[in-house]
Parts: C-alpha cells; structure tokens; sequence
C-alpha cells in the first residue's frame, strides 16, 4: 500500500482518496513532443536510398501509354523493380495477389520485386499486368502528380504515422528522462532485459522475469527498482487490466526484494479513479510526471 507519510511530504493528502485526487488533478492531456507526429529523418532515408530509381520511374509521370514506356523500362534498367511495392505503400518484395477472387485458392499469383540483373519477356509483362491491375500505372498517367520523389515522401510520412504507437513509450521517456538526470548518485539502465542485470550486476531476479524487457532499471545505495512507465489515453487495454499487470509486476520483484515504481500519464485515468485507488493500495509506488517532478520520485530513491 502507499506510504502516504512520502507523498505528505509534497501535498497535502490525508488518505488514499485526496492522493488520487491530487493524481488525477495533476496528470497531462498529452505526452507528445515535437518528433512524436512524424519521423522525419526516417522518411526521407527510405526515400533517399532509391533516388536513382526514382528518377528513372519519373519518365512514366504523364505518359499516355505507361505500359509500354513501363515495359521499356524494365528491360533497361530492372533495378528499379524493388520501387514498385513502395508505390502501393508495401514494403515486402515478394507479394501473392489473388487473381480472381471466384477461385481464390487456383488463382494466387505471385510477383516477385527483388533487384536482378535482367528480366524475361515474361517477368517483364508480368509486373506489368500487376503495375495495370494495381493502379499504378494510373496513378502516372491519371493523377497528374508531378514526381514520383514527392509522392513517395508523401507516402512514407502516411505510413509512418503507424509508428506513433511505439513512438508514445519513447515520449514518455523523454519526459522521464530529464527528471532521472536531476537525481545524483544513481545508476539507471534503460531496456534491457532482467537477465541482463542479473548477469552484469549479480543480483537476484525471478526467474519468470528473466526475459522480460523493463523501461528502466534504477540502482541507488546497493538497493533495485523496476521503474515502468506508461501512457494512457483511455483506448486500447481496460483501466483495471493495465493496473493488475503493474501490481503483477511489483509482486514478483517483491519476492527478490527489488522496489518496484508505477509511473503513469494520461486523460484516461480522469475517468478511473477506482483502478488508481486500487493502484495505490496494491502498489507502493504509484506517480504521474508531475508527482515525479515535484520530488516523489527523488524521495522515493533516497536521494
């Protein structure tokens, strides 16, 4: 259960309900910074590493007859095979496409994309009839887009938004990052796995943990916490079955005498004030960004 005597320390809080109020006043609307919406750099790298192909592919923009200058393409200069699955937004280059959707199981076709020296009249048309039947011979001749080098930084940076999800972990690290930096005479590994402190440092983990990745591990005066962070926003996981897998957590490492920290965020918990009073009477450590600031977190460590 919480020690409420460490977080009196900071607010003024007489039981568990004026603590999760005093949470869930202070918990962000957002965790995004500036690099959160998309990869920039990534974007432009996977578009930079075919700029010749591209260019090659530029003379299909506005042709009228896109099959044949495809075809005459293919047979000068097969390297650009790999571009075509990017144009659909694919990034395998073997795809299998049912050809006739009333024998799905006698008609899948498969299309290899991968770079080779030259191609057979057959591969050649092939790809052709892939390129016709997937649009993309449309999209030269029909959509009047200007290069294909713009349309496909367009497309990454579509594709990259897919990537958000894993992007909000690392936004909250960033958040939690600075605050660790302010706390002296600690150690902190980032992802890891608990094998690898096991191994590196000696100390005792359980075995159903040992595979495990953590956000952090923090050491500070010989002793070990697990500090995991989160953010949630209300979609995604039940409120009570992201509680029930951190206090999981903190179970196990009990039984190794590890501390174990919940740091969470987001709108979603306005809304579950029973889930983080559950938190806190199963847990011993549970903050949000602005808890942690504020020097719960640096209390907590003994520092």
């Amino acid at each position: 259960m919480a020690n409420l005597s460490l977080y009196k320390k900071f607010y003024k809080v007489n039981n568990i309900d004026e603590l999760v109020k005093k949470f869930q006043e202070t918990l962000m609307t957002s965790n995004k910074t500036y690099s959160y919406f998309v990869a920039w750099d990534k974007v432009k790298k996977n578009v930079q590493k075919y700029d010749y192909e591209i260019n090659i592919l530029n003379y299909l923009v506005g042709s009228s007859d896109p099959r044949n200058k495809l075809s005459e393409i293919l047979k000068k200069n097969p390297e650009v095979l790999p571009v075509i699955p990017l144009i659909i937004a694919v990034r395998d280059l073997e795809i299998a496409v049912i050809d006739d959707p009333a024998r799905p199981a006698e008609t899948v076709k498969e299309f290899d994309f991968s770079k080779k020296t030259n191609l057979t009249a057959k591969n050649i048309e092939d790809i052709v009839v892939f390129c016709d039947k997937a649009g993309i011979l449309k999209l030269f001749s029909e959509f009047k887009i200007k290069n294909l080098r713009d349309y496909l930084l367009g497309l990454e940076a579509g594709i990259d938004t897919n990537a958000r999800k894993n992007r909000s972990g690392t936004s909250m690290e960033s958040l939690v990052d600075p605050i660790l930096d302010k706390i002296k005479s600690i150690s902190v590994v980032k992802q890891k796995t608990f094998k690898h402190i096991k191994e590196k440092f000696g100390v005792a983990v359980p075995d159903r943990l040992l595979n495990r990745k953590f956000d952090y591990v923090i050491i500070a005066d010989k002793k070990f916490f697990n500090l995991e962070v989160n953010y949630y926003d209300g979609q995604g996981s039940k409120p009570q079955e992201i509680v029930d897998s951190y206090t999981n957590r903190k179970n196990e490492l009990a039984k190794a005498k590890w501390g174990f920290i919940w740091l969470t965020e987001g709108p979603g918990w306005k809304k579950g004030a029973h889930q983080i009073t559950n938190a806190f009477n199963d847990m011993d450590f549970v903050l949000n960004l602005s808890l942690a600031s504020a020097g719960v977190l640096k209390e907590i460590l003994g520092k």
